[in-house]
C-alpha cells in the first residue's frame, strides 16, 4: 500500500539521497522539505492531467449572485475540485477564481478532484508524483539545477506515457464527418 512517506522516499531515491524518512514529522531537513512540498506537488500533478482515479462528477446549482456581464449564472467551484475537465454537453463556461460562470442554470461537469489518500493513487500517478517531487527536492537537497531539469523532463515524458495508457481504458473518441464536404474526404 502506498503512503505519503513511501512516495517521498521514492522521490528521495531519484535524487540520490541516501537518507530515507520514517515520517514527515522527522526532525530532519529532508523530512521538513518533503512535508512542505508534498501537498502542493500532489495537487500540481493531479491538476496536470485528468487521471482516471481522480475524476469526479459534479452537479452544481447557481449562486444567488449573478455575474456582472458575459454569463447568466455563477457557481462556486467545489472545495475538492482542482480543475473543471469536461462539461456534460460542451457548454460555454469560464472559471474565474473560485467561481464558474456559465449560461445554463445547472452546471454538470467532470472535474479533477483532490485525492489525499495515497491508497487511492494509481501506480502511474505514484511514479509521476515521485518524479515531480524529486524535481522539486533536487535544488534544496542536492543543490543541483541540472538534476531538477532532468527530472522535470523525465516527469513530462512519463506523463505522456501515462496519457497513452489511460487513453486505452475508456471509450475512444471517433471522428464523425459533420457535413457533406467532410463526408467526401
Amino acid at each position: 500500500m502506498t503512503s505519503v512517506v513511501a512516495v517521498c522516499n521514492r522521490a528521495l531515491a531519484k535524487i540520490g539521497d541516501e537518507l530515507i524518512i520514517m515520517s514527515l514529522d522527522d526532525d530532519t531537513k529532508t523530512a521538513r522539505y518533503c512535508k512542505a512540498l508534498f501537498a502542493d506537488t500532489r495537487d500540481f500533478v493531479l491538476r496536470s492531467y485528468p487521471w482516471r482515479f481522480a475524476l469526479k462528477r459534479y452537479v452544481l446549482a447557481p449562486l444567488k449572485d449573478k455575474p456582472l456581464f458575459g454569463y447568466d449564472y455563477q457557481f462556486a467551484v467545489p472545495s475538492d475540485c482542482l480543475r473543471v475537465w469536461k462539461t456534460q454537453q460542451q457548454e460555454r463556461y469560464q472559471v474565474e477564481g473560485k467561481y464558474i460562470l456559465a449560461d445554463q442554470n445547472i452546471f454538470n461537469f467532470i472535474g479533477i478532484s483532490r485525492i489525499e489518500d495515497p491508497a487511492m493513487f494509481d501506480p502511474m500517478f505514484v511514479e509521476a508524483l515521485s518524479l515531480r517531487l524529486a524535481a522539486e527536492l533536487a535544488v534544496p537537497l542536492a543543490a543541483s539545477v541540472s538534476l531538477k531539469e532532468n527530472l522535470t523532463k523525465e516527469f513530462q515524458i512519463f506523463v505522456q506515457q501515462a496519457k497513452t495508457a489511460s487513453a486505452m481504458e475508456g471509450i475512444q473518441d471517433v471522428y464523425q464527418p459533420q457535413g457533406w464536404v467532410e463526408a467526401r474526404i
